[in-house]
């Protein structure tokens, strides 16, 4: 989709929701939650990552002003935006399963979307401990990854032997003078 087409598509829902807002009780706090669906009907059309976060931010943000602005008690905004963080991670991860630092926005959506709710839950004085426990968590996530490496990258001389062997269909020697490699370097 063309960015010209995008623009065109969000400008489109702002003014529909902005009529539906003028001519009918729904109050205004809906306008956030609309344009971060036009990002993500915009995202699903092209896949552009740079769609993805502005949508799902925009949601989330935009479901929790809806939620607040129904009468519920509580800072459901932070919660919506926590949770807008972390759909960023698993819509990336279920639409594009290859990009490498998906995983970023589960640290802002993890920390915010764990603050509102214990403030949501009535537990006093909760933020002050979801620093020190994300940090517990990161660390353990490390150590328990700790073991895992990069793969190797083949030594491309070695490769191109390999490769001479495989198609005469013989076995690989260094004692074989077809199997050494020529030496790389200056002419002497």
């Amino acid at each position: 989709m063309q960015p010209a087409r995008i623009v065109g598509l969000l400008l489109v829902l702002l003014g529909a929701t902005l009529l539906v807002v003028t001519t009918t009780g729904i109050g205004g706090e809906v306008i956030v939650l609309v344009l971060g669906a036009g990002f993500l009907v915009a995202y699903a059309a092209t896949r552009s990552y740079g769609l993805l976060i502005p949508g799902a931010i925009l949601s989330g943000l935009g479901a929790g002003i809806l939620a607040s602005s129904g009468g519920v008690a509580g800072d459901w905004p932070a919660l919506g935006l926590g949770v807008g963080f972390l759909a960023i991670a698993v819509l990336d991860r279920l639409a594009t399963s290859k990009r490498s630092g998906w995983w970023w926005p589960l640290i802002p959506g993890g920390i915010i979307t764990v603050a509102a709710s214990t403030q949501l839950a009535g537990v006093a004085n909760a933020g002050r401990y979801v620093g020190p426990i994300a940090v517990i968590v990161i660390g353990l996530l490390l150590l328990l990854r700790g073991g895992e490496r990069a793969p190797q990258r083949p030594d491309p001389v070695d490769d191109q032997a390999a490769v001479a062997q495989e198609a005469e269909g013989r076995e690989f020697s260094l004692s074989d003078p077809r199997d050494v490699p020529p030496q790389v370097g200056p002419p002497r």
